[in-house]
C-alpha cells in the first residue's frame, strides 16, 4: 500500500525591502495626520487668540470712549462753575458802576461839614415806581463799603441777573411803616447779598434814595424754606399782626454755593436824614466813587 503525502504550498511572504516601504510610508502617513492635526489646532488657537484680542480691543476702546466723555464732561462742568461763579459777576459790574454812578449823578448829595440831623418822623416817600426803574442805592459799610442798585420788582434776567437788589412789590416801600423787602443773588451775577453771614445786631445798611438816607440797623437772622413766604409779611411770620416798626428785609439763597434755603436777615430803620443836608456820618467814611 502505497502511502501518499499531500503538501500545501507555502504562503508567499512579502519581500523585505517592501515591508520596509510600507511601514515607511503608514509613518509618513501618521506624521503627515499629526501636522494636519497640529496646523489645525494652531489655526484654531490663533483664532481663539485673534477673537480674544478682538474681544479685549472693543473693551479697551470702549473704556478709552468713556474717559474721553468723562473728561470732557468735567472740564465742560469746569468751566460752568468759572462762568457761573466768577464770570457773571465780571459782566455784570461794569452795569452795576454805571446805574448807582447814574442814579447819583441825578440825585447829588452835597458835601456837608456837620451831621445831618437824624429824624424819626416819616421819610419823603418813594412813590410810585414803574418795574424794573432803579429807584435807590443800598450802602453796607459791614461788606466793604459795597453799593448795589435797587430796583423796582424781582424779576430773574432783568433786575436780578444784572446785579441788582430787587424790591418785592407786594411789600411796602423804603421807609414805611412794614417791610420793605430785598432779594438779591448770593454767589453769582454780582455777588450782592454774599457776605449777609457776617452781619452782626447794631451793623448799619443805609438805603439811599433820591431825597433822603435811610438808617437801619440788623437785629436778627434766620434761614427757613424757599417755600417760606411769610417773612414778607408786614410783621415777619406774624400774619394780621398791625406792623409799627420801619422794617427792611433782606432774601437771598442759602448756602453760599446752593439754593435749597433761604438766608434771611431783619433790620429797622432807626432815623433818616435829608439828603441836602449831606451824607449821614455813618457813611463819611465811605471811599468816593469814580
Amino acid at each position: 500500500m502505497t502511502s501518499k503525502h499531500h503538501y500545501e504550498p507555502a504562503p508567499k511572504r512579502r519581500p523585505a525591502f517592501q515591508h520596509a516601504i510600507r511601514s515607511a510610508e503608514e509613518r509618513e502617513t501618521s506624521r503627515d495626520n499629526d501636522a494636519q492635526d497640529n496646523r489645525t489646532q494652531t489655526r484654531s488657537g490663533r483664532r481663539a487668540a485673534n477673537a480674544a484680542r478682538g474681544r479685549g480691543s472693543a473693551f479697551s476702546a470702549f473704556l478709552g470712549g468713556l474717559g474721553e466723555i468723562l473728561i470732557t464732561a468735567a472740564i465742560i462742568i469746569g468751566l460752568y462753575v468759572v462762568w457761573q461763579l466768577w464770570w457773571t459777576t465780571f459782566m455784570v459790574q461794569g452795569g452795576v458802576n454805571d446805574q448807582i454812578n447814574a442814579f447819583q449823578n441825578q440825585n447829588p448829595t452835597p458835601t456837608a461839614q456837620v451831621p445831618p440831623e437824624h429824624r424819626l418822623d416819616d421819610p419823603p416817600p418813594v412813590g410810585d415806581v414803574p418795574v424794573p426803574e432803579i429807584y435807590g442805592v443800598l450802602h453796607v459799610p459791614k461788606w466793604n463799603w459795597m453799593q448795589i442798585p435797587i430796583a423796582q420788582g424781582t424779576l430773574q434776567h432783568e433786575i436780578l441777573d444784572l446785579g441788582y437788589a430787587g424790591h418785592y412789590v407786594e411789600t411796602q416801600q423804603a421807609g414805611e411803616i412794614g417791610n420793605f423787602a430785598l432779594a438779591g443773588h448770593r454767589r453769582t451775577y454780582g455777588n450782592n447779598f454774599r457776605r449777609v453771614d457776617i452781619l452782626k445786631p447794631g451793623d448799619p445798611l443805609v438805603v439811599e434814595t433820591k431825597d433822603a438816607y435811610l438808617v437801619y440797623e440788623m437785629q436778627s437772622f434766620e434761614i427757613v424754606q424757599p417755600t417760606q413766604s411769610s417773612v414778607l409779611l408786614p410783621v415777619p411770620n406774624q400774619p394780621g399782626v398791625q406792623p409799627t416798626k420801619r422794617i427792611m428785609t433782606l432774601t437771598t439763597c442759602n448756602p453760599e454755593y446752593g439754593n435749597t434755603e433761604r438766608y434771611i436777615v431783619y433790620t429797622e430803620m432807626k432815623y433818616w436824614t435829608a439828603k441836602d443836608q449831606g451824607k449821614p456820618e455813618i457813611l463819611w467814611d465811605e471811599p468816593v466813587r469814580n
